[in-house]
């Protein structure tokens, strides 16, 4: 066969974080009316002030501000691409829904403007959880500006995901075939929570496996089977005690006459990151609901990062195949990451 005939080697595509945080430097200098940026003393952190009783929450750090930083350490990894997504902590910070619509509207035009001439970073939006048609309006704009996805808190600060006006969200969603990532967060934790960290450690695992339960209860996935969502941090306690959840919608009668479908049968209409910070686990969860619905992340960059699948993918007790699944190739399928994938192929891509 003559040289000039052979087709190029395939290119092995990027490991894929799809689990990580931006908050870019510029959205700090636009917060709307009812917010205010500050500086924590003694820092070089940002944080996010609400007028009224509600205070400041926790400060953001350099490495959550500027993507040149971010991407250092996911190159560090080995990371060829990363999906950012807002800190819903500070999406949730504001109280009145207007005001939260336009601080999504500032972050989702700087995520879009940090990330334009980047091959190695694609963008969730920030989407407001006080008003579901406001955040169905977000999440079309964002997706008209290249949002790949959208980050929603998984508990929203006026009652649960089953609430009726976030339906046109949903909507919205699955008309654009965009996945939702549900994120928990706070801008304050409750007193029983703030001791020991227990509001992360103990409180969003709790958080998301509500969420799950409050949509399932709900009937999304009935009305809605074409909605895509990805659930962090190893999907809370939902995949760990699913088995409980099942048998309460089969046996309390206020469920039961529901007549929804068991939480045992949904444990693959989601999608799952490995945050889960050690291997029995992330295994378990592969086994439960297959290498096929398991996004490799990291929650970079906080403190809270767990970056085992990129540093020792051999962990994850996947044949090749597998690995490639969760290493990047189910993030590519899912957030439709193709181009970006191509552009991370290039002087960027950490093995080159």
């Amino acid at each position: 066969m003559s040289p000039f005939s052979r087709e190029p080697p395939a290119v092995e595509p990027p490991a894929v974080d799809a689990h990580a945080h931006l908050m870019p430097e510029r959205a700090f200098q636009r917060v709307p009316a009812g917010l205010r940026a500050e500086r924590v003393d003694g820092t070089d952190e940002l944080r996010l002030a609400v007028d009224g009783p509600r205070g400041a929450g926790r400060g953001a750090p350099p490495e959550l501000r500027r993507l040149d930083l971010h991407r250092q350490r996911q190159a560090r990894r080995g990371i060829g691409l990363s999906l950012v997504g807002p800190w819903i902590d500070m999406v949730k910070a504001p109280a009145d829904a207007a005001v939260q619509q336009a601080w999504c509207r500032v972050l989702n035009e700087e995520l879009a403007a940090a990330t334009a001439s980047s091959g190695h970073s694609r963008w969730l939006a920030a989407l407001p959880d006080l008003d579901g048609g406001r955040a169905a309006t977000e999440l079309e704009l964002a997706a008209a500006a290249g949002a790949v996805g959208g980050m929603l808190a998984a508990n929203p600060e006026n009652g649960t995901l089953a609430r009726g006006d976030l339906a046109p969200l949903w909507r919205a969603a699955e008309r654009s075939g965009l996945p939702l990532v549900l994120h928990p967060g706070d801008f304050r934790p409750p007193p029983r929570l703030g001791e020991h960290f227990m509001v992360n450690l103990v409180g969003n695992p709790f958080e998301t496996t509500l969420a799950v339960g409050s949509l399932l209860a709900a009937g999304v996935p009935e009305r809605h089977p074409g909605l895509a969502l990805a659930l962090v941090h190893g999907g809370g306690f939902f995949p760990y005690q699913y088995g409980r959840m099942a048998a309460g919608f089969a046996r309390w009668p206020r469920l039961r006459e529901l007549e929804r479908r068991s939480p045992a049968e949904l444990l693959r209409w989601f999608h799952y990151d490995t945050v889960l910070f050690d291997d029995a686990p992330t295994r378990y969860l592969l086994d439960l609901v297959g290498d096929d619905r398991v996004l490799a992340g990291s929650d970079c960059p906080f403190t809270m990062t767990d970056a085992r699948p990129f540093e020792a993918p051999q962990r994850l007790g996947l044949d090749q195949a597998g690995r490639a699944r969760v290493l990047g190739g189910n993030a590519l399928r899912l957030f439709r990451l193709h181009e970006a994938a191509r552009a991370a192929g290039g002087r960027d891509d950490p093995r080159r």
